[in-house]
C-alpha cells in the first residue's frame, strides 16, 4: 500500500488509472481492485478523490493560488468540478472553508477535519 499511497501522492495533478497503481504492486487490475477495497475500506477512485481534496484543503490554506488554480494542480477538471466534490465531501464549498479556516487559525485541524 505504501507504494501505492506515494504513487497517488506524487500524481494527484495528473490522471492516475487504476491500471497504473496495479503495475505498482504487479497485480492485475482485478485482483488489486479487490484487494484495495479490501485493506483500505474504499475503491482506488474514491481514495484517489479524498487525496485531491485534502491536497486542495492544503493548498488553500497554505498558498494564495485562486481555487481554479488549485483544482487543476489537484488534478481536477475546473473549479466547479472541485466545489461539486469538496461540498459532497466536507459539506461545505471550498470558499467558505477556506475562509473560516483562514479567518481561525487553525491550520493544522483543518485539513483532517471531515474529508
Amino acid at each position: 500500500m505504501h507504494k501505492v499511497i506515494g504513487h497517488v501522492s506524487r500524481n494527484l495533478a495528473g490522471n492516475i488509472r487504476t491500471e497504473e497503481l496495479a503495475n505498482e504492486v504487479n497485480l492485475s487490475t482485478g485482483h488489486f481492485f479487490r484487494a484495495f477495497k479490501a485493506t483500505m475500506g474504499e475503491t482506488p477512485h474514491s481514495f484517489v478523490v479524498r487525496q485531491r481534496v485534502r491536497r486542495a484543503q492544503q493548498m488553500m490554506l497554505e498558498t494564495g493560488d485562486t481555487l481554479s488554480e488549485i483544482a487543476s494542480a489537484c488534478g481536477l477538471t475546473d473549479q466547479a468540478h472541485l466545489t461539486r466534490l469538496f461540498k459532497r465531501m466536507v459539506g461545505t464549498t471550498p470558499l467558505v472553508w477556506r475562509r473560516r479556516w483562514q479567518d481561525d487559525g487553525a491550520a493544522d485541524l483543518a485539513c483532517g477535519a471531515r474529508a
